[in-house]
């Protein structure tokens, strides 16, 4: 939990002394505030942050400082096992059912790694507890028709979301998600772990839904990205269509700033259609 706070804290370009408030973390990272609050207390232990009186907790080293690295590289270590392990059942190397004993051998784990990793993969709903013993993978999750079809239907609803009547994106929102896309493409790409990178992709899509105003389309783009999730790390070799996808975004923001809906629209199609290649010629999400 430390980690992703951290995490979060290093793609908000946040910097010693600003806030770390308990409701807009655990709204970021989908969590209820109690998680939130032993992940402060975590960093506080290892100073990497401080309760000030009337304040609440607020960073107190850089994300870029030797004890923020060695607690990133955590986060990064198991993201590289997730990583894998997403791989492995997308290229059939995974059975449907697996027990946890299996797992361990075959990713070199210790059980509570191990079950870090398995409650991550549960809460994004690939795989759920065998009752009594062992666990199964999400058949759905690992189809490639279902890759087509979340594809396809990303393409109608995320344009659809911005030509909706009373669409407006705050000008303090369009700020911050292009002071965001500038760092990670200023270098902030070659830093960031696997999660950090799905992860600010998926915030920037679901700012954009929020300008609707209408609950169900942030809903529906959450419930879409947990199932991409497991195709997404292929692509991150991809760094030119990497790259491109970043621009993208920041040509998005000045039409969405503009009040040019319908052309904001219609780059998205473009957007979504044009996606970074993931390892073996198939696109990305």
């Amino acid at each position: 939990m430390a980690g992703q706070i951290l995490a979060l804290a290093r793609r908000e370009g946040m910097q010693p002394g600003d806030r770390l408030i308990e409701q807009r973390l655990a709204d970021a990272l989908d969590l209820s505030r109690g998680p939130i609050r032993l992940g402060l207390k975590a960093l506080a232990s290892a100073g990497l942050a401080r309760g000030e009186a009337h304040r609440g907790f607020v960073l107190a080293k850089s994300t870029s400082s030797g004890a923020a690295e060695s607690a990133l590289a955590a986060l990064s270590r198991g993201d590289q096992v997730y990583a894998t392990m997403a791989a492995n059942r997308l290229d059939g190397c995974l059975p449907a059912d697996v027990t946890e004993a299996e797992m361990m051998r075959r990713y070199e784990l210790s059980r509570p790694e191990l079950q870090r990793v398995l409650d991550r993969i549960a809460a994004e709903g690939w795989i759920a507890r065998l009752p009594g013993y062992g666990w199964r993978f999400a058949e759905t999750l690992s189809s490639p028709e279902s890759y087509k079809q979340a594809l396809a239907f990303r393409a109608v609803i995320e344009p659809a979301a911005i030509t909706q009547a009373g669409y407006h994106l705050l000008p303090s929102v369009i700020e911050r998600l292009r002071r965001r896309q500038l760092r990670i493409l200023g270098g902030d790409l070659d830093r960031m772990s696997l999660s950090e990178v799905f992860q600010s992709g998926c915030e920037f899509h679901e700012e954009i839904m929020r300008g609707t105003d209408n609950p169900f389309f942030v809903e529906t783009i959450k419930r879409v990205n947990s199932i991409r999730r497991l195709f997404a790390y292929r692509t991150f070799a991809d760094r030119p269509g990497m790259q491109r996808h970043l621009k993208d975004h920041l040509r998005l923001l000045d039409l969405l700033e503009a009040g040019l809906y319908v052309d904001a629209a219609k780059l998205m199609v473009r957007h979504l259609r044009r996606s970074p290649r993931a390892k073996g010629g198939e696109r990305a999400l």
